[in-house]
Parts: C-alpha cells; sequence; structure tokens
C-alpha cells in the first residue's frame, strides 16, 4: 500500500500549508506545466511553433532542439541545452530540469529573482 508522501511523489505534487510565490515554486510550477503540455506529442513536428512560448525552441537547428528553463517571462541563466530533436529527448531533459529544481532551494534562484525585481 502506498503511502500518501509516495502518491504525492508519484503525481508531482508539493504539498504546501501556505501559497508560495518563491522562484523554487514557480519553477516547479512551469516545468509540470512543459511537461503535461509535450506529453500528446508525437513526434518532433508537434514542437514546431511560431513563438518560444514554451521551454523547447520553436525549431530544430541542424537536427538539435534548445531547452532553456523559464519563468516570470525570463530564460534562466545556465539552465539551457541542445538535445537531439525529438519528444523523448525534450521530455527527458524537462525531467532533468524538474529534478535539479526539486533538489534546489529559493537561495539557489536568489540571482535570478534579482534579475526579474530590478
Amino acid at each position: 500500500m502506498p503511502t500518501l508522501e509516495e502518491l504525492l511523489k508519484k503525481h508531482g505534487v508539493t504539498p504546501m500549508e501556505n501559497p508560495s510565490s518563491g522562484p523554487r515554486a514557480k519553477l516547479l510550477k512551469q516545468v509540470n506545466r512543459m511537461l503535461n503540455e509535450i506529453e500528446n506529442y508525437e513526434d518532433a513536428g508537434d514542437m514546431n511553433a511560431d513563438n518560444a512560448k514554451f521551454w523547447w525552441a520553436p525549431q530544430s537547428v541542424n537536427g538539435k532542439r534548445k531547452v532553456t528553463a523559464k519563468y516570470g517571462g525570463r530564460a534562466v541563466d545556465n539552465l539551457s541545452t541542445y538535445v537531439d530533436d525529438s519528444v523523448s529527448a525534450v521530455k527527458s531533459m524537462l525531467q532533468s530540469y524538474r529534478a535539479i529544481i526539486e533538489d534546489s532551494d529559493d537561495a539557489t534562484w536568489a540571482s535570478e529573482e534579482e534579475k526579474r525585481n530590478s
């Protein structure tokens, strides 16, 4: 029988007593939104777009697709990389980003918050 903690983790739910608007919470919300969005994509063409509203680039370049973490309308410094132009590669990188974000705390993103507040 799974514990509540195991079920929350399995379904990507982070329990909070109070709403948080810190950078970690914002990034988690965004990466989970990206993972939900890409879930129904079948091939790389599904990731093509007219603008860069997602964490993946709207087009591939030389068989690679850029994946960049963003929140507050801006890219996060040093959290951007190129992966193969496939749904599975992009999804895998999003999952890696989520793991990094989950291991962080708001202090990790202090310089990002400073950028957004200046």
